[in-house]
């Protein structure tokens, strides 16, 4: 398998945080971002619940210099709208590095429509985003991706129990693996605070790094 670039993957795993449905009221969520060991932006999201509809809010920004100029550059925002678990509406806009993406779906008669700009998708069933703070999508066969808009295959797998530090302490969290065609990606969750920790290879000898702050 051809390993993507350092842009590509950046891209694809900021993107891929959006988050989904199952918080409580006016909860955020705030996550550092870090290329290796040197911070390069951040990742917040907020959400809202009202009986069984979720209003969730994302925006991500992070810029990676090099020596005196900056080398890449990255804008996300998203607004998604859950009813019991499921996608029903969702707005996302992202500049990566000068290309950009516009996706706008809705859920209908007929399946959610997923429009790209230049195509136009129905897809069927209970449509999930790659909301890594969302335990249940480990439960799931395919993710929908809010950059591109298009619905990736996914495979999960447990790796096991470990600890690790957040705000100073070492805690106990269960970590998982999941693969698309083109990234695996290692999540870190806690059986009280939930997702705390992202870990991918980018293909270029660095490794980008979610740590919840």
């Amino acid at each position: 398998m051809n390993r993507p670039s350092v842009r590509a993957t950046l891209g694809s795993l900021l993107l891929c945080s959006t988050l989904s449905s199952n918080a409580a009221v006016d909860d955020s969520y705030r996550f550092e971002v870090l290329l290796d060991d040197r911070p390069i932006g951040e990742h917040r999201f907020e959400i809202d619940r009202s009986g069984d509809q979720q209003q969730v809010a994302s925006e991500a920004e992070f810029k990676v210099d090099f020596l005196f100029f900056t080398a890449y550059r990255y804008q996300h925002q998203s607004q998604e709208v859950f009813r019991n678990g499921c996608l029903q509406r969702i707005r996302a806009r992202t500049n990566d590095n000068g290309t950009r993406y516009r996706i706008d779906g809705a859920a209908r008669d007929d399946g959610f429509r997923i429009d790209r700009g230049e195509q136009v998708e129905t897809a069927q069933g209970c449509i999930k985003t790659f909301a890594y703070w969302d335990p249940s999508i480990l439960d799931q066969r395919r993710l929908l991706n809010p950059q591109t808009g298009e619905l990736e295959p996914v495979v999960v797998r447990r790796q096991g129990t470990e600890r690790i530090e957040l705000d100073g302490r070492r805690i106990p969290a269960s970590r998982y693996r999941l693969e698309t065609g083109e990234l695996s990606i290692d999540l870190w969750y806690h059986d009280e605070l939930g997702w705390v920790r992202l870990a991918s290879d980018t293909g270029k000898g660095a490794t980008l790094i979610y740590r919840r702050i």
